[in-house]
C-alpha cells in the first residue's frame, strides 16, 4: 500500500474527525474506486455511511469501531494507540477522562519521538558520557568552552573527550547547531537495535557510577531503594510491566520540563539472586 502523508502526520492532529476527513479526501484523490462504502466494507461496518456520519459528528466512535478503523487504515501500533487516545479525548464528557486521554496522547507522542539507533551508529553508546554531554550542551550555558563542559560532567572528563563527544553527536545527527545554539533532533535515544555486546561496557560504567553516587553523593541528591522479594514468574512479569509503565510515565512527564537544573541517570533493575526453586524444595 502506498504511503499516506495524512497518516504520516497523524501525531500532529488534535481532532480525530479532521484526521479521518483528510484521510478520506486523500484516498479519493488517489483512486476513483475509493469511497465511504468501500472503506466501510473493508473495516467491517454494516452501514456504508457509518464513517461519514462519524466525521460529520452525528455518531460517536466506540472503542471497537475505532479499532476497526485503525486496522482498515493500516495504522502501526503507536499510531493506533494515538488514534484511540485521540478518540477518547475528543469524545470524553468528563474532565478526568479527558485528562487521562491527554496524558496517554502525550505518552504516545513521547514514544513516537524516540530515535532507534543501528549498530552503525553505536558510537553514541560507546562512551558513557555521550548521553550526558548531549543533555548538557542543549540545556546549559557552557559558551562552547570544552573545559567548562568537561567539568560539568560527573565524574569529570577531559576537554578533548568533551570536544570529541560533541563532534560525534553532530555527525550522528542527534543534535544540530542552529542560530547559535545546540538543539536535540529527538527527545530520547533508544538502544533497541544496538547489539547487547556493544552496550555491555556503558551499562557497566553506569552501574559503577551508581555505586559512586551511593557512596559519595549527599543522600538528598539521589534516590535508591533495595528490596529482596520471593515471587513467581507471573509476579516477575507483573513487576517488569509496572517498571516499564513507570518509565514511560516519567519520560512523558519530564518531556515538558522547561526548567532543567541537572542531568540524572535513572535505572530500573530487578534481577535474580537465587537459582530457581523447585516444587520439591518448597
Amino acid at each position: 500500500m502506498a504511503s499516506s502523508k495524512v497518516v504520516e502526520s497523524l501525531f500532529s492532529y488534535d481532532d480525530y474527525r479532521k484526521f479521518l476527513q483528510d484521510y478520506f479526501e486523500e484516498q479519493k484523490n488517489r483512486s476513483a474506486a475509493f469511497s465511504h462504502r468501500f472503506f466501510a466494507a473493508k473495516a467491517g461496518f454494516k452501514t456504508s455511511s457509518y464513517c461519514l456520519n462519524v466525521i460529520r459528528g452525528r455518531f460517536k466512535l466506540t472503542r471497537k469501531s475505532a479499532e476497526k478503523i485503525a486496522s482498515a487504515i493500516g495504522l502501526g501500533s503507536l499510531q493506533e494507540a494515538f488514534f484511540l487516545a485521540l478518540v477518547e479525548f475528543n469524545q470524553a464528557e468528563q474532565i478526568n477522562k479527558r485528562d487521562e486521554a491527554w496524558e496517554q496522547i502525550l505518552l504516545v507522542k513521547r514514544q513516537a519521538e524516540i530515535t532507534h539507533l543501528t549498530n552503525r551508529e553505536q558510537t553514541y553508546f560507546s562512551k558513557w558520557y555521550h548521553p550526558v554531554i548531549r543533555e548538557l550542551i542543549v540545556n546549559s550555558k557552557w559558551n562552547e568552552d570544552f573545559k567548562v563542559l568537561a567539568r560539568m560532567v560527573v565524574p569529570h572528563i577531559t576537554a578533548n573527550e568533551a570536544r570529541d563527544a560533541v563532534r560525534n553527536l553532530l555527525e550522528l545527527g542527534l543534535v544540530k547547531y542552529e542560530n547559535g545554539r545546540y538543539i536535540e533532533t529527538s527527545l530520547v535515544v533508544d538502544a533497541k537495535d544496538v547489539s547487547p555486546i556493544a552496550l555491555r561496557q556503558i551499562r557497566r560504567d553506569y552501574i559503577q557510577h551508581a555505586l559512586r553516587a551511593v557512596e559519595c553523593v549527599p543522600r538528598d541528591e539521589y534516590y535508591s531503594a533495595f528490596t529482596t522479594l520471593a515471587m513467581s514468574e507471573k509476579s516477575f512479569k507483573y513487576v517488569v510491566e509496572v517498571m516499564r509503565d513507570a518509565r514511560k510515565k516519567i519520560m512523558a512527564k519530564i518531556a515538558n520540563d522547561m526548567d532543567v537544573e541537572r542531568v540524572y541517570e535513572m535505572m530500573f533493575m530487578t534481577f535474580p539472586m537465587s537459582e530457581r526453586i523447585s516444587k520439591d524444595e518448597k
